[in-house]
């Protein structure tokens, strides 16, 4: 009975601490479908008003597509190398794997304002402040991390084996990874690329350091909210809050669908 009480408890502590975190999505999508000119909670009538706003705004618009090709860009980046460092972590010694991985993820754990810091003055150095390329260089190294630790748990489930028969069938080192090892690791990588993806696409702080002729979309919306609080910014938000729930639920799905393909 008393380990029943204490199930039923957790269970509503669980159910609280979720409602918490997400009440304020509860209020930002019925706003953003308000057609008042001033942002109201309960808006008092419906409809697709600023979102039509949105899509028709070229400033909005060209701060999107920015952060696309920037976000792309920086998922490449991050998903190969992250890829391939995960791979190196899975291979080397037991004892160097724990010091590898922090070394790997260490920006998961250092506030991105000292990254952005660093980042910019090398940048200024480099003089390419303003670059879209070096932005999504600054954004792979802050998603990198995700890449190694959700690659890394698949590829410990790969049987080693199946790759060293292939390099004793004739196949060279990349030829026995790609035949081998990749396949079943594809999941994984793809699910990684999602979490890398939006790590970018919603990343402001060294975007402020080093983006100032244009804008990525969080930019315009950190502007939006100090300059002028306009509607359209829940309907942006309203947006990226679908968007981003279904690709990291799919994400999610693929990471747990590769672990189970991967179990032994």
């Amino acid at each position: 009975m008393q380990g029943l009480k204490a199930s039923w408890g957790l269970t509503a502590y669980f159910w609280l601490i979720v409602i918490y975190m997400i009440f304020p999505v509860l209020i930002v999508i019925p706003v953003s479908f308000g057609n008042s000119e001033f942002l109201r909670f309960p808006p008092e009538s419906f409809g697709l008003r600023w979102y039509r706003a949105y899509v028709s705004d070229p400033v909005w618009v060209a701060a999107t597509v920015t952060s696309f090709r920037v976000a792309v860009l920086s998922t490449v980046i991050a998903t190969t190398a992250g890829t391939l460092a995960g791979l190196a972590i899975s291979r080397s010694p037991r004892r160097a794997q724990g010091p590898l991985t922090y070394a790997a993820t260490v920006p998961i754990v250092i506030p991105h304002i000292f990254i952005a810091l660093g980042v910019f003055i090398l940048a200024l150095r480099l003089k390419l402040t303003d670059n879209e390329v070096a932005l999504a260089f600054a954004h792979a190294a802050v998603a990198m991390p995700f890449v190694v630790l959700i690659t890394s748990a698949a590829i410990r489930q790969i049987d080693p084996t199946i790759e060293r028969a292939a390099r004793v069938l004739g196949a060279g080192p990349v030829r026995a990874f790609r035949v081998a090892t990749l396949p079943p690791l594809i999941p994984a990588v793809v699910a990684a690329a999602i979490f890398a993806f939006f790590v970018s696409f919603d990343e402001l702080i060294i975007a402020q350091f080093l983006m100032k002729g244009s804008e990525t979309l969080p930019m315009r919306i950190w502007a939006d909210l100090r300059l002028d609080i306009s509607p359209v910014v829940a309907a942006v938000s309203g947006l990226l809050i679908v968007v981003t729930t279904i690709a990291m639920a799919c994400a999610e799905t693929l990471r747990r669908r590769a672990l189970r393909t991967l179990a032994p």
